[in-house]
């Protein structure tokens, strides 16, 4: 048998991605930064006449969830519920960012303390 989670990881796992994303989304904007969310890009909706579409642009399928700016930081976050997995569209999409310079990750609950909230609350001209 395998070690017991402890509280804070069932915590972490607990959380939704869609309640995860609004913390940080929370946090970023409490701290002056600009926020961009990116819904899905297979969101459909349906017409009274039952006729669906979609309403997500194609061309950006696995983009990142999130840009958040505050000069001169640029950064995008796929944002994950603690055990989600990312698309191979997801991954090129981290890896080109970051083959431009752009600070591009995964982001889930577990990263709170370590990369969300020094990222969203050190000084724009601090290093890092």
């Amino acid at each position: 048998m395998g070690r017991r989670l402890t509280d804070q990881e069932r915590a972490w796992r607990s959380l939704s991605e869609k309640e995860f994303q609004s913390q940080v989304i929370e946090l970023a904007r409490l701290s002056g930064w600009q926020v961009a969310h990116f819904h899905d890009s297979r969101k459909q909706v349906t017409r009274a006449n039952g006729q669906k579409f979609f309403i997500g642009d194609k061309d950006a399928k696995g983009f990142p969830d999130l840009v958040l700016a505050k000069a001169p930081t640029l950064i995008f976050w796929e944002m994950k519920k603690e055990l989600g997995k990312t698309t191979p569209e997801q991954d090129e999409w981290i890896a080109v960012l970051q083959a431009c310079g752009m600070d591009a990750r995964v982001v889930r609950p577990s990263d709170w303390d370590s990369v969300v909230v020094p990222a969203l609350t050190r000084r724009p001209d601090a290093e890092g």
